[in-house]
């Protein structure tokens, strides 16, 4: 404790962690890498955060456990691990399709066969495929309009021109959600895959693909920026012969949910209330996943307020399978139903402290901005005027409130549990230029930008904790809008 007074609902900042602590929190987590669920460096991780919640009393803390198939490979180009040959004259590879498939040491030589989704060959049985990823389509569907709407702009240039975020987004789901490839190389028997993007050498570096099939689809496949897609796709229409390399491991995982409970002052009794403190723990970098570590700093400041003083418990839940197979298969609220019929209100953060990185040619470089950050509100006028507030309050920059049930557009990050189960409550998320590699690491945070974000997201956090809920109240079954968030407790 820092003795010094504090409230629910106006930030008393020695209560939080400082910029240069975060920092360090970011660093310790940098140190091992991806934090892919069961994985040494996801483990740490936990450990980290499961020590730390414990010294700020988070209570009755669990584990629930899930067991799974983890397919990974070496995140080091330099270890050859996945590699492409053509004429036996080596062609950079940008990243490698998780959970594709694998080769053995040698790799696999097979005639490659280009794919037009247009005109699709008769048979690409025994072949290399290689696709190319189309363009963002021009006018932007709905779905894909993440400016559509918003009730609040921290600056009036806040709005990215060029969507390079959403481009960049586009990429990587295109394999799997739109374009089916993984379902095209299976049926189609082929011996391997290769995807060209639209980025250059260094934006492609380290890409790693969301994964919404359920497991490994047994067909190896790489990814290529578009400079080695030139040549690739040129030899494909000669239907040269390439040799692809996938060195993959497979073991049976171990990982859990953590979850436990910061008390109010009801805890324990049928008539205690929860607000829900949502995000994720695996992902591909420091800060994809990093919203654990902000949750920390929230436990960490309403710590030193008072359980009496505290009308609603916090709950926390962190769900591991963001980047599983099939992502999030397991319902940790379908497992806690008595915790669940109490969730009253809830704050989803993810993506914290981002920089804002653009490209020229195959340059890619930080603009000296931070990303824009989406602050999502359900439905009510005084959560939104308490959200603008807030922003105000802390200097937020290039910050986005946006309700899209009011209007319209794409809910993001873990605001959409509050969107789903028609209750009170925000998300948080940042924009992602490069922050979807593996190679986006502890010099893409930005301290200053998270601690800015967790301040208002404490603000808020206190704001739900306190209000009454009939003034907050959102109108039931109001659901418009595009929602890619995680499962609404029943």
């Amino acid at each position: 404790m820092r003795g010094v007074k504090g409230t629910l609902t106006i930030i008393n900042k020695n209560f939080l962690p400082t910029p240069d602590e975060l920092y360090k929190w970011h660093v310790l987590k940098d140190a091992g890498g991806p934090t892919f669920a069961g994985s040494p460096s996801w483990k740490s991780y936990l450990s980290f955060l499961e020590e730390g919640f414990r010294k700020c009393g988070l209570a009755d803390i669990e584990k629930d456990t899930i067991t799974y198939n983890r397919w990974f490979t070496s995140d080091d180009r330099k270890t050859g691990d996945w590699f492409l040959s053509i004429g036996g004259k080596e062609v950079r590879v940008a990243s490698y399709w998780p959970y594709s498939g694998s080769t053995e040491q040698e790799g696999t030589a097979a005639p490659l066969i280009y794919y037009d989704e247009e005109k699709p060959p008769a048979s690409i049985e025994g072949k290399i495929v290689v696709f190319d990823i189309p363009p963002l389509p021009d006018p932007l569907p709905p779905m894909f309009d993440v400016y559509k709407g918003f009730e609040y702009t921290s600056d009036a240039e806040s709005p990215p021109k060029d969507h390079f975020s959403l481009k960049q987004w586009y990429q990587i789901a295109y394999p799997i959600m739109f374009g089916g490839y993984d379902d095209i190389l299976k049926k189609g028997k082929a011996s391997g895959g290769l995807v060209i993007s639209d980025m250059g050498t260094e934006r492609a570096a380290g890409v790693y693909m969301i994964i919404y099939a359920p497991s490994e689809f047994g067909i190896p496949a790489l990814y290529l920026d578009r400079v080695a897609g030139e040549l690739v796709r040129e030899a494909a229409m000669k239907e040269r012969t390439a040799t692809l390399k996938l060195i993959a491991k497979r073991e049976k995982a171990e990982t859990f949910f953590l979850s436990g409970f910061l008390p109010g002052e009801n805890y324990g009794n049928e008539n205690d209330e929860m607000v829900l403190l949502l995000s994720h723990t695996d992902g591909p970098n420091t800060t994809q996943e990093n919203g654990g570590l902000g949750i920390l700093a929230l436990i960490e400041y309403f710590s030193h307020i008072p359980q009496v003083e505290r009308p609603r418990t916090l709950l926390v839940v962190l769900d591991p399978q963001h980047y599983m197979p099939g992502r999030h298969m397991v319902d940790w609220f379908e497992l806690h139903p008595k915790a669940a019929r109490k969730i009253v209100a809830s704050m989803g953060i993810e993506h914290l402290g981002q920089k804002e990185y653009r490209e020229k040619g195959n340059e890619f470089f930080p603009t000296g901005k931070p990303e824009v950050t989406r602050l999502f509100v359900q439905d009510n006028d005084l959560l939104i005027q308490l959200a603008i507030k807030a922003v105000k309050d802390h200097q937020l920059p290039r910050t986005f409130v946006h309700c899209p049930p009011r209007s319209g557009g794409r809910w993001e990050a873990m605001g959409s549990v509050a969107l789903e189960r028609d209750i009170p409550g925000y998300g948080f998320s940042t924009d992602m230029g490069a922050h979807w590699s593996t190679e986006a690491r502890i010099d893409t945070f930005d301290e200053e930008l998270a601690w800015k974000q967790i301040a208002v997201a404490t603000q808020l956090t206190g704001i739900l904790i306190k209000a009454d809920l009939e003034e907050i109240a959102v109108k039931t079954g109001d659901k418009e809008g595009v929602s890619f968030g995680f499962k609404a407790p029943h």
